[in-house]
C-alpha cells in the first residue's frame, strides 16, 4: 500500500476512544456462534515491537468483524508442522488456527503467515510478505481479509478507509481512519465546520466546509496530500457524489431542490431530477445506470431509483414508516442500506435494489451514514446505542455490529472508500 500522507494534518487522538483489544469478542446477535480462532503466532522468533503491534491489528480485526473468537494459549513459528499445530486445535474445539513469525532485514519486515483448516487438518493459506513499518498495520488487516475470505467465501473489508466528520456543535472537522477505527488522522483544522465527507474514487474525497463563510465544495487526495477548494455556493447544504466523470449534487435552483451533475468548477452539465419537491441524497449503482435519491414529492421523505438511461419517473422504493433517508447502493449494485426513522428510534435497514426483501439489520438513536465496504457485506455508520455514540461496524447478513470508535463528540457524515492498494 502507498504511504498514507496528509498535507495539512496531524494524527490525533482526542475525543476519541480506540477499544480496547479482548479475547472474547461480543456478539450482538445471541444467535449467532462465533468462529473460534487459535491466534498462535507472531510471537516466538519475532521481535516484540512487531509482534505487539501485528498482534493488536490482527485482533482488533477479528473483533470488529463480528465473526470471531479466538485464543492466544499457544504459540508456533512458521516451521512448526501444520498437523501437529491442528492437532493441538482439534482438542481446544478450534476452527482455524493462524500463525508464523516475522524478521526483521534491513529496512523491510518479512512476515510468515500460515492459515489452516482444523476440522479438514489442512493448509488453507500461506505467505511470507514483504512490508515495512507503515504498513506492518496494514498487512494485518489483508491476513483478516484472506480469513474472513476463506471462511466466508467473500472477501474480507479492512483494507479501506472510513472518512468522518466529528465536532463539539461549533467546530467540525474532517478525519480519517482504517476500517477498524485505528490510525486516525486529522484533514482539517480550520476552526470552522467542516462536514458530511464522501469518497469520490480511490484516492480522494469531498466534503463540505463553511471555512470561507459561504459553502464550499473541497476535494482532498489522501495519497498525495493535496487539497482543493472547488467550488463556492450559497445553495450548498450536501456533499458530491462522484457520478461518471462528474459530481451529483443537490442544491435549491430555481425555486426547488433537485440533483444535478456539475463539474470540478460547479458548472452544470446534466439535471438529475425535475420535481418541485426536494430531491438529495444521490447514490448509484456502479455502472451509473440508475441513480437512488431521497425526495418528498410524496409528501415525507421517501426513497427513490431513476432509471437514468430512460425518461421513465422515478419508482418510489420505501412504503414503511413516514421518514426514510441516507440511501446507499451497495458496490456489487445488489443492496440498498438506508435509515428509517419511526417514534424517535432509528434503524439500518437493508433492501434489495428493487426494494424489495426489506429488513432491519440494526436499531438505535440517531443513526446516520451508512456506507458500505467493498465486500457489499459490511457497512459502517454512526450513532448511538445504549451508551455508546460511535463508528458501529455492522455485518448486514447476520446483524451483528461492532463499535470501531467511540467519541463524546457529534459525527456529521461518514463514507467507507473502495479497497485500497
Amino acid at each position: 500500500m502507498k504511504r498514507f500522507v496528509v498535507f495539512l494534518a496531524f494524527i490525533v487522538f482526542i475525543g476519541l476512544n480506540a477499544q480496547a483489544d479482548t479475547f472474547k469478542i461480543e456478539i450482538s446477535n445471541p444467535k449467532y456462534k462465533p468462529i473460534n480462532i487459535g491466534l498462535w503466532g507472531f510471537v516466538k522468533n519475532t521481535p516484540t515491537s512487531i509482534s505487539k503491534r501485528f498482534l493488536s491489528t490482527l485482533k482488533r480485526d477479528l473483533k470488529v468483524s463480528g465473526l470471531f473468537s479466538w485464543d492466544e494459549t499457544q504459540h508456533f513459528s512458521y516451521d512448526a508442522p501444520s498437523k501437529v499445530v491442528n492437532g493441538i486445535a482439534k482438542l481446544d474445539n478450534l476452527d482455524y488456527v493462524i500463525y508464523g513469525d516475522a524478521y526483521i532485514e534491513g529496512k523491510s519486515i518479512y512476515v510468515n503467515v500460515r492459515i489452516t483448516d482444523v476440522l479438514k487438518n489442512s493448509v488453507l493459506f500461506e505467505k511470507t510478505y514483504t512490508t515495512n513499518e507503515y504498513s506492518l498495520g496494514w498487512l494485518a488487516n489483508r491476513v483478516v481479509d484472506v480469513l474472513i475470505g476463506y471462511v466466508t467465501g467473500v472477501y474480507g473489508p479492512f483494507e479501506s478507509k472510513i472518512a468522518f466528520a466529528l465536532g463539539d456543535g461549533r467546530v467540525s472537522d474532517i478525519y480519517v481512519c482504517d476500517f477498524n477505527g485505528e490510525n486516525v488522522v486529522r484533514i482539517t483544522n480550520w476552526h470552522n465546520f467542516n462536514i458530511l465527507p464522501k469518497w469520490v474514487s480511490d484516492d480522494e474525497l469531498t466534503f463540505l466546509s463553511y471555512r470561507y463563510g459561504k459553502p464550499a465544495l473541497f476535494l482532498f487526495n489522501v495519497f498525495s496530500g493535496k487539497l482543493s477548494k472547488l467550488f463556492s455556493n450559497s445553495n450548498l447544504s450536501i456533499s458530491a457524489s462522484r457520478y461518471m466523470g462528474y459530481f451529483a449534487i443537490p442544491f435549491n435552483r430555481f425555486g426547488s431542490v433537485n440533483i444535478y451533475a456539475v463539474n470540478a468548477r460547479g458548472r452544470v452539465i446534466k439535471k438529475l431530477t425535475n420535481d418541485p419537491s426536494i430531491n438529495v441524497s444521490p447514490t448509484f449503482t456502479p455502472d451509473f445506470s440508475k441513480m437512488v435519491f431521497v425526495s418528498n414529492r410524496g409528501g415525507n421523505p421517501q426513497i427513490y431509483i431513476k432509471d437514468l438511461s430512460s425518461f421513465d419517473s422515478p419508482v418510489r422504493l420505501t412504503f414503511n414508516g413516514k421518514y426514510n433517508s441516507s440511501p446507499a447502493v451497495s458496490p456489487d449494485g445488489k443492496k440498498i442500506a438506508y435509515i428509517s426513522i419511526d417514534n424517535g428510534t432509528t434503524y439500518l435497514k437493508v433492501m434489495n435494489i428493487d426494494g424489495s426483501n426489506d429488513r432491519v439489520v440494526m436499531k438505535g438513536n440517531s443513526l446516520d451514514s451508512p456506507s458500505w465496504a467493498y465486500d457489499s457485506r459490511f457497512v459502517a455508520l454512526t450513532g448511538r446505542v445504549g451508551n455508546k455514540n460511535a463508528i458501529f461496524v455492522v455485518n448486514t447478513i447476520n446483524g451483528n455490529y461492532s463499535v470501531a470508535m467511540e467519541s463524546k463528540l457529534i459525527y456529521n457524515g461518514l463514507s467507507v472508500s473502495s479497497k485500497l492498494q
